[in-house]
């Protein structure tokens, strides 16, 4: 039935075929691929509402729960550098960025779409410390993927996928950074963190180790995909402003944000319906 459709669905699944639909339609040269894709979101949702939630409240965005972060994936997936337009991506980068997507594997749609955040200063008490099964460690949680959740006086770890960036916050002062890393300075962290494994743990303190151990954590559960590279991001550095690119439920590249997207969906659903 319908119903079992949409109960088995599996959400990064279906964000695969979506972000591979727009990659392929953006490299013929069809310039709706954006339209084409939110149709389908709302196509998507707009069938579940009609056939399994007609007798809910018509005022009310029904989601199924296999698809709830479908319109929050579709928000992103628009504000990704392999779709966006105009002067802030190079064209070169868009295309490098569009053949990427062409090719991603399924375990990296989700972290891909959707960056995962870790809060690394300060750690939770139990975060980056081992859980005695096998060489793993426990991981902090992960907080939502927007500038109000980032505090200006912390450290972070943002996984993408592809690659792992270490955000120092432009209030973490410079005692902070010598008391976790020995060094005063963002870029002396990164040659810090560039040396070879042994000669970097002779060097830190415990809790630099427990920030370490955690990106290993990270690459360990992605034995299947390319090594994921480590770097050192810091304030007013033009990699910054590509990290806070991907910050993906804010308002970027004249896409809306995530609630403003989410209420924008709804209309249509509720106009298709009636």
């Amino acid at each position: 039935s319908l119903s079992n459709v949409f109960r088995y669905t599996e959400i990064d699944t279906v964000t695969n075929v979506l972000i591979k639909q727009a990659a392929a339609a953006a490299l013929s040269g069809q310039g709706n691929f954006k339209d084409k894709m939110s149709k389908a979101c709302v196509d998507m949702l707009h069938a579940y509402r009609a056939n399994c939630a007609s007798m809910t409240s018509a005022g009310q965005l029904i989601l199924p729960e296999s698809l709830k972060l479908l319109p929050l994936y579709v928000s992103s997936i628009r504000k990704m550098p392999a779709f966006r337009s105009g002067s802030d991506i190079r064209a070169d980068d868009r295309l490098a960025a569009l053949i990427r997507v062409l090719g991603l594997p399924m375990s990296l749609t989700a972290p891909l779409v959707y960056p995962r955040i870790y809060t690394m200063m300060p750690l939770p008490e139990r975060a980056g410390q081992k859980t005695d099964v096998g060489d793993n460690v426990h991981m902090p949680p992960t907080i939502a993927c927007s500038r109000d959740k980032l505090a200006l006086d912390r450290i972070y770890l943002i996984d993408n996928g592809i690659q792992l960036r270490l955000y120092i916050r432009e209030e973490v002062t410079a005692a902070r950074l010598q008391e976790i890393f020995g060094v005063s300075t963002a870029a002396q962290v990164a040659e810090i963190l560039a040396k070879p494994e042994d000669d970097q743990f002779q060097d830190l303190s415990d809790e630099a180790l427990r920030i370490v151990a955690i990106c290993w954590q990270v690459r360990r559960e992605r034995t299947r995909v390319p090594w994921q590279p480590l770097t050192v991001v810091s304030t007013g550095t033009p990699e910054e402003a590509k990290l806070l690119a991907t910050i993906c439920e804010d308002r970027v590249a004249g896409e809306m944000n995530y609630v403003d997207f989410l209420c924008h969906i709804h209309k249509l659903v509720q106009s298709k319906q009636d």
